[in-house]
């Protein structure tokens, strides 16, 4: 309990790091709230400027400003959004609930593909299956996803008319194309950290106790080897979820999902400042969530780390 404790305090303190670092790169961008009124009204007088200014605080320090937002945000208040004109708290809800269905149905996926593929490639080492499945997983590893995605867009939408180009919640057959590109994006990473524990595991001595015993190929390989595999691939796992999340600005962007990526984007576009920083810090607080559930099911998978 107490590992658990410290790591929740180490959470606490990078999410506030985090949220000042956030805070003042945004305070940073050029142009703020008012001169975007400016320019979108013509007829604001520069008196009318000053008095937004002030009502908005943005005439104080940057300093100052983050204190004022972070006694705001620590009392449930996240402010307004400029450019939805609803609290950020209700703009965000609904397409972080998309965005994470994005992201659990590509790591399902993922998985699901993976990990058979790693562990087949590790019991046939050095041979022609072997090598073919690490040419294809450096090939996936080559292809930036924005790429993957704009390929699979022209062959399977355009040309084919096969699924549809852009993403809708409403139709289940129009998320297969960004599932698909959002976990082939991460589909070479785990096959090739599956494949790598895997040599490992299959190396020790139980595995050849196992064989001698007559234990079943399978068997050996599922219930005997990759239980002590697993640990080091579910660190992989949950910590590439930062990754996943990063990734979704851009396959969000290109399939028009409606989920926090694309939210994310049209905020900064928009110098939508309460917007942009609620987002990241949400997406911040879910890799930390990650990593802390990767830790408490690695002292799980491994006894040598609970003592």
């Amino acid at each position: 309990m107490t590992g658990i404790f410290h790591r929740f305090l180490q959470m606490t303190g990078v999410l506030l790091l985090m949220s000042l670092a956030v805070f003042m790169l945004i305070g940073l961008m050029p142009g703020d709230p008012v001169d975007l009124m400016l320019a979108g009204n013509p007829q604001m007088t520069p008196e009318d400027a000053a008095r937004l200014r002030t009502l908005y605080g943005l005439d104080q320090p940057l300093f100052s400003r983050y204190t004022h937002w972070l006694a705001t945000a620590l009392s449930g208040d996240m402010g307004y959004s400029r450019l939805y004109g609803q609290p950020v708290l209700s703009v965000i809800g609904p397409r972080l609930l998309n965005t994470l269905a994005l992201m659990g149905s590509a790591l399902l996926f993922t998985v699901i593909a993976a990990i058979p593929l790693g562990i087949y490639a590790a019991h046939h080492k050095h041979t022609r299956r072997d090598a073919a499945i690490n040419v294809a997983t450096l090939a996936g590893l080559s292809a930036p996803p924005f790429w993957t995605g704009i390929m699979l867009i022209v062959f399977c939408a355009a040309q084919n008319n096969w699924l549809p180009a852009s993403a809708d919640m409403g139709n289940p057959v129009s998320l297969i194309l960004p599932v698909v590109t959002m976990g082939l994006a991460s589909l070479a990473v785990y096959t090739r950290h599956t494949r790598s524990a895997m040599v490992g595991a299959l190396k020790a001595d139980h595995i050849r106790t196992a064989r001698a015993k007559g234990c079943s190929v399978p068997r050996t390989l599922w219930h005997h080897a990759f239980r002590n595999a697993a640990a080091p691939v579910l660190t992989i796992f949950m910590l590439d979820l930062g990754v996943i999340s990063g990734g979704a600005v851009t396959i969000e962007t290109v399939f028009a999902f409606p989920g926090m990526g694309k939210l994310m984007f049209d905020a900064v576009m928009g110098n939508d400042y309460n917007l942009a920083l609620a987002g990241f810090l949400v997406l911040t607080t879910l890799v930390l969530i990650a990593n802390f559930i990767a830790d408490i099911l690695y002292r799980y998978l491994d006894p040598r780390v609970r003592a």
